[in-house]
């Protein structure tokens, strides 16, 4: 078996309001149409906070120290220049991340494998090797990278895990998802960029998992019990991500709630899982509508996403980590032994794929 030991997560320092970072956005044109169609996005997006690495966001023009010091934010920071913060920023939000486990320090002697998941900055050496120095991991360990993958890449990541604790009886497996979505703003104004740009934070999640149950006191033991993924069909352009010479470009079509909505019935039935089987749920917040959707789809109350609905509000979607911070408000509010509990998680990517996972209190 797999076993699911415990989550931490993170922020950067610098917390804004919505409001601030909308304001942020409109300042930099002078389109009504476009300032009036953010307001009414904001609005509607279910957040209310964010968090970034940058502190551009709360600042006046001239006082910024990563985009140009002008109100049209023009000419765009380039790739390589936001791959530099990146490379300075990711591996300090990763360790303030890994450190809020739990008896880590403790443990990490015996931690066998890493793996990393990131879709906003790449590197060789990467953030396996600045872990792994950084936090004087053994020099053994086995390291892998899950990359570019975007919101649903943390499930893939805890697949592979499972597989490697399933494989090896000795297994203690450290996957750690982070990203600085922040660091990709553009001063586009269609209608995928205006939804991105009121949803993306930053933030980090740090899981740790092993092939048999522990004995510290901390430790949840909850058993991993499956996985199931699914290829939405024809909806191929409707999440992308791609590189520019001035930071990676995101769709996300305001259709994604619809196809969530219209197909996760159908994978559910075909993986043959009952929702009424379930106790509890961890949905990616990819977006309000996306909650919406996935509950409507499924016949589930606002109560059953609460968690959901929590970590959008106060963090908005960071992507990768976003479900592990869903999942740790979930386990945080279950009894430490809460026997025969399922959790069912879902995460959404580029594709359009849905990746899912079943733990179990034994």
């Amino acid at each position: 078996m797999s076993y699911l030991q415990n989550i931490a997560t993170a922020v950067p320092e610098n917390g804004y309001e919505q409001e601030v970072l909308t304001t942020f956005y409109t300042n930099s044109t002078d389109d009504v149409a476009v300032k009036r169609k953010m307001k009414i996005l904001d609005s509607k997006s279910g957040t209310s906070t964010r968090y970034s690495v940058l502190e551009d966001y709360g600042l006046s023009p001239e006082q910024f120290t990563f985009f140009p010091k002008n109100k049209q934010l023009l000419p765009s920071p380039t790739l390589s220049q936001r791959m530099a913060i990146f490379k300075k920023e990711a591996l300090p939000l990763s360790i303030k991340a890994i450190q809020n486990l739990p008896d880590f320090e403790e443990q990490k002697n015996s931690i066998t494998h890493l793996i990393t998941v990131t879709c906003t900055g790449l590197s060789a050496p990467g953030l396996d090797i600045e872990l792994l120095q950084a936090l004087s991991l053994p020099p053994n360990t086995h390291r892998s990278s899950v990359n570019f993958l975007g919101c649903n890449a943390a499930i893939i990541a805890l697949k592979q895990a499972d597989g490697i604790c399933r494989s090896s009886p000795n297994a203690k497996v450290l996957v750690v998802c982070t990203e600085l979505c922040t660091l990709h703003f553009q001063t586009i104004y269609n209608q995928d960029y205006l939804l991105c740009n009121v949803l993306f934070g930053d933030g980090s999640a740090a899981v740790l998992l092993s092939s048999q149950p522990q004995n510290e006191p901390s430790s949840k033991n909850l058993a991993i019990t499956g996985f199931d993924s699914f290829c939405i069909p024809d909806s191929r352009n409707e999440m992308a991500w791609q590189l520019s010479e001035t930071g990676f470009i995101m769709s996300l079509s305001s259709y994604v709630g619809d196809l969530i909505k219209n197909n996760m019935k159908k994978m559910l039935d075909g993986a043959g899982i009952s929702p009424e089987s379930i106790n509890h749920w961890a949905v990616h917040p990819g977006g309000k509508k996306i909650v919406d959707n996935f509950g409507e789809a499924l016949g589930l109350s606002p109560t059953d996403l609460a968690a959901s609905y929590q970590i959008l509000r106060d963090y908005g979607n960071m992507s990768s980590p976003t479900v592990l911070f869903v999942l740790k408000n979930v386990l945080d509010q279950l009894e430490h032994s809460a026997e025969n509990q399922t959790i069912f998680a879902a995460a959404f990517g580029p594709g359009l794929t849905v990746e899912t996972m079943r733990l179990c209190y034994a």
